[in-house]
This record gives C-alpha cells, structure tokens and sequence, in this order.
C-alpha cells in the first residue's frame, strides 16, 4: 500500500466525517467544501459540469477584471494540482477497494454558484483530466473498513505498525544486553583487583591502572543511556578492557621480577 500525502490524509478524513453525519451527502462537491480558503476552491470560481468532455473552470467577472491575466493562470496550477490530486486518489482507492464510488448523482458544479453574479469560463483544464473529473463529482462515496482502520492507525500499514515493534522490542532487548554486560564487567573488574589490591606492594597510584579504570567507569555511565549509540559503547568496552588487562599484565610482570632475582645455592654451599 502506498504512502499517503498530507492533503490526501486530509480527504480521507473528511470522507469518513461525512460518512458518520446523519443527513449528510458524501460527495467530492461537500468534501472540497470542507477546505474553502485552505487547500481549494477559492469562492471567486467554480467548476462547471455539463459533460465528460465539458469541464471548465468558469471565474467570476469581478475578480477577473480586479486581478488580471496572471492571477487567473495561479488560480489555474492551484486548481489543476489539486483536482489531479483528488481524482488520483480516488482511483487508487477504488482500485484497492478501499471506498466505493456507486451511483450518477445529477450535479452540474463543483463549488458555491451565484445566481446574481457574471462568470467567464476559463479553458484551463486538461483534457483527459476532465472525464475523471465529471466522473468523481457525480458519484456517492462509501467508505470501508479498511480504510477507516488504516486511517485510525496514522496511515500505517500492517507490515509497518509490525516492523515499529519489532525495531521497539530489538532496542529494550539491546537496552537490557548493555545493562547485562556493564553489571557482568563489573563483576569481573571486582574479582580481578580485590586480590590485587590487598596482595601486591606495587604502588597502584603510579601505574597507568588509575587511568584505565577512571576509562572503565566514564563507559559505565555511558551504559545508562540505553537509546544512544550502542556499538560505539559496546567498543569503547571493549578498548577500556584491553587496556586494563594491558596493565594487569604489566603488574603480573613487576611482581615476578623479584621472585627471579633471587639467590641460586652455590655448589660448595652444602659442607
């Protein structure tokens, strides 16, 4: 199912307005109405529908002498643009079977007419966008389900609303597996310098442990926020544990070199 623009959501909903008022007729006419001064038909023109082939935009006399030429030709694009975008949209919702369009209503325009006021019929239409035109003016919509349900979940499709909670379960499962991992790391540094710190004689305060674990716990914190970049954390983890084993290397070196400079028994040392 395809995306649906801002102004199409738009439609959508007032087609299912109009469906629910009591007394109310579910035609393109009362839909466009809805947007008078927003997104459509301006009030100083109409569409004429005399035939498939007879669409036209007809402007009242005043605003044309009042605005000019190229006003007409905004007017026009503004039109056009948003009658292509209607009867798009009906197609492919019919096509889908989405909302049904049933019926031959004996409507004549698009838009409020003034008895009292002159018009000019402007020729600006495309001609293969005016049967469609003429066709969708003149038909009763009824909505389905399916669309109503579509449009109660933000136009999200199925396959969308399951792949937002797939993504949202792997981030709280990725979220626990940091936390998981930072308390077992912990866990580990614990059993690791306990016996250190209580056996060995090395002055830590000299030795590059300090900075390695000041590192360790700055990735600590960094765990608490579970939503930010986790393979950059998971990483930096990984660093800070090569370089804290690097030191306890170095310390495992620095005690065993006493042990090795120990005095050997001579040969004539036993008598």
């Amino acid at each position: 199912m395809r995306a649906f623009s801002n102004l199409e959501k738009q439609l959508v909903r007032r087609m299912i307005e109009l469906e629910d008022e009591m007394g109310s007729l579910n035609v393109l006419g009362n839909i466009l109405d809805s947007f008078y001064g927003k997104t459509h038909l301006p009030d100083h023109c109409y569409i004429e529908l005399k035939n498939e082939r007879d669409v036209s935009i007809q402007v009242r006399d005043d605003a044309l002498n009042q605005n000019g030429l190229d006003w007409i030709r905004e007017i026009d694009e503004d039109i056009s643009k948003k009658l292509l975008t209607v009867v798009a949209l009906f197609q492919y919702l019919e096509e889908e079977k989405l909302a049904y369009f049933v019926g031959d209503l004996d409507l004549n325009s698009l838009g409020e007419v003034w008895s009292d006021t002159k018009y000019t019929m402007c020729e600006f239409l495309d001609d293969d966008l005016k049967p469609l035109i003429f066709k969708y003016s003149r038909k009763k919509i009824f909505v389905s389900e399916t669309l109503r349900i579509l449009e109660q979940n933000g136009f999200k499709t199925d396959e969308e609303l399951r792949h937002e909670e797939e993504v949202s379960s792997m981030k709280k499962q990725l979220g626990l597996t940091q936390v998981a991992l930072g308390i077992t790391f912990l866990g580990l540094l614990i059993s690791i310098f306990i016996p250190i710190l209580v056996t060995s004689s090395v002055e830590i305060e000299k030795s590059d442990l300090p900075a390695a674990l000041a590192e360790v716990e700055k990735q600590l914190e960094r765990i608490g926020d579970i939503e930010e970049d986790s393979n950059k954390s998971i990483g930096d983890l990984e660093s800070a544990i090569l370089s804290v084993q690097k030191t306890i290397n170095s310390l495992d070196a620095f005690k065993s070199k006493p042990h090795n400079q120990k005095m050997q028994p001579t040969a004539d040392g036993g008598g």
